[in-house]
């Protein structure tokens, strides 16, 4: 049994640690040890992610008794100090056990393996990251919130995924949830969104309308930084590894408080999730390593469940399901689960902009997209991006998402490792979406005159928003059940088969979770 001063260090932190106490009573009682020291729950969410949370906040809302694991720890905020690392500053704390650092824009230099908030996965022609924190990818993304356009979602998805309903029902939900709002006039007419200004100048010279984006960061925080009230965190471009001072409206702030707040819900960070087989009678059985805040293993438990939510993103969900089936713990899952992964043809385009002055910083937050459904080799989502190390140079970013149906890798079990690895991956998988960031940055330079294009050079294809492995409606059932593995439930990014369709994932991710949970908790499981 984990001692009270342990228990503590492990959730402590922040406002959730502080909410899972109250809920669990006075650390010096009774029904706090035995809490505290469970093993056994009717349901177990692995992750707390976007669609780990929302599984979450529904179980407890229906009165089940659940615990959410989840590998990484709960990070604080701070108005003054710099919580997490960034590209300018780089610390250990940024990856997942890495001895050096490993991301674009970021010096490779030696850091300190730790539970830090990203794991790189260095894959087979591919960089592969994920979060490793209690609110997975919200953390760390950029907060865009973008529904994929019925002409993708009705090429990508199950005839039985309704886009009607979706636009009607589940995406509104999904967004309410996650805080979603475009970015107001003052914060967009502010000095360091000049680069957003220039970037839609730019498209609507080329005939294009840019509209706003729906994001989740919290304007009010960005106001207090343009004030000079808080440090300057999201107007100066940190959003990769996190904004220190709590700009983003993260599940932190969302449905993991309304989960634990149910009284129904305990939240276990710093858990790391290593294997999983049938329970004798039915159920499962969770091998489960705790880690402290070094990194160190501070123990090894086993827990039990009736109802088991594999939530821990594309990547780990592919490599405790394809371990688990190839080792013959979870035999029932069938071939299917592990193939069909793609990286939502992600893109990143930089130009010169030599006539036009973008600002002396440049805001974290997206302003504006546009997508082309026909223009180029693949349809196209474009979004206004940012670089934090921009400090004034005359430099514009793109993030570009194509909808691709045909390029996938799949995951296996390497036997000889006894690791989980992505295989069938080649750089020509991402070649199409490469020719068309390249089809889309010469339609904006012969439209402004002035600006030189300029490739991004960084020497390894990467992605951060890996997904499919587990797609719905052909490894899962339209509510995520598993086939073959009867109690068992996928919702995250493995859900999606390889490509959003024109969109980031996050809103997807939250919308499938939503209307899935909605099926589960009706029919009892």
């Amino acid at each position: 049994m984990p001692s009270r001063r342990r228990f503590v260090g492990l959730c402590s932190g922040g406002a959730l640690g502080a909410l899972t106490a109250m809920t669990l009573g006075s650390g010096s009682s009774r029904a706090w040890a035995d809490a505290t020291s469970r093993k056994r729950f009717r349901a177990i969410v692995v992750g707390s992610g976007f669609g780990g949370a929302v599984a979450a906040l529904r179980l407890g809302e229906a009165g089940v008794d659940t615990l959410v694991i989840e590998r990484g720890q709960e990070w604080r905020t701070s108005p003054t100090e710099p919580v997490f690392g960034s590209q300018e500053r780089v610390s250990g704390r940024m990856f997942w056990y890495r001895s050096v650092a490993r991301w674009p824009g970021v010096l490779p230099v030696p850091v300190r393996p730790q539970p830090g908030l990203a794991e790189v996965s260095v894959e087979q022609h591919l960089d592969i990251l994920c979060a490793a924190a209690v609110g997975g990818g919200s953390v760390m993304y950029t907060g865009v919130t973008l529904a994929p356009p019925r002409i993708c979602f009705e090429s990508l998805y199950p005839a039985g995924l309704s886009y009607d309903e979706f636009s009607a029902r589940w995406f509104p939900r999904a967004a309410a949830g996650l805080g979603a709002s475009v970015m107001p006039g003052d914060i967009y007419s502010s000095p360091p969104f000049t680069h957003s200004r220039v970037w839609d100048r730019q498209m609507r010279r080329m005939g294009c309308s840019p509209v706003p984006a729906p994001s989740t960061f919290d304007w009010d925080v960005l106001r207090a930084e343009l004030r000079g009230a808080v440090r300057p965190s999201a107007i100066a471009g940190e959003t990769d590894f996190g904004c220190s001072d709590g700009a983003k409206k993260s599940l932190t702030r969302s449905y993991l408080p309304r989960a634990l707040a149910t009284g129904h819900v305990q939240l276990r960070p710093l858990h790391e999730v290593r294997t999983i087989h049938r329970r004798r009678g039915g159920g499962y059985v969770l091998q489960v390593r705790r880690l402290d805040t070094s990194g160190a293993t501070v123990g090894t438990e086993e827990y039990s469940c009736d109802l088991l939510f594999v939530c821990a993103g594309t990547l780990n969900t592919n490599r405790l399901l394809v371990g688990a089936r190839d080792r013959g713990e979870l035999p029932g899952l069938s071939a299917a689960v592990g193939t069909g992964f793609g990286t939502n043809g992600d893109q990143v385009g930089v130009r010169t902009t030599l006539t036009d002055r973008v600002g002396p910083s440049q805001g974290a937050p997206c302003a504006a997209t546009y997508f082309f459904a026909r223009a180029y080799e693949q349809p196209a989502r474009v979004e206004s991006w940012q670089w934090l190390g921009a400090h004034g140079a005359p430099l514009l970013f793109t993030l570009l998402l194509t909808v691709d149906h045909d390029h996938r890798g799949r995951f296996v079990l390497d036997r000889s490792g006894g690791e989980v690895r992505l295989a069938d991956w080649s750089p020509g998988n991402q070649a199409p979406s490469a020719r068309t960031l390249a089809q889309y940055q010469a339609d904006v330079l012969s439209a402004n005159p002035g600006p030189a294009g300029l490739a991004l050079d960084y020497p390894f294809p990467f992605t951060a928003h890996p997904l499919g492995g587990c797609a719905v409606g052909e490894c899962t059932d339209l509510e995520g059940r598993v086939e073959g593995e009867p109690g068992l439930y996928v919702l995250d990014g493995s859900l999606i088969p390889g490509n959003v369709g024109g969109a980031n994932p996050s809103l997807m991710i939250t919308a499938l979770a939503e209307r899935a949970m909605a099926g589960i908790v009706a029919a009892g499981g």
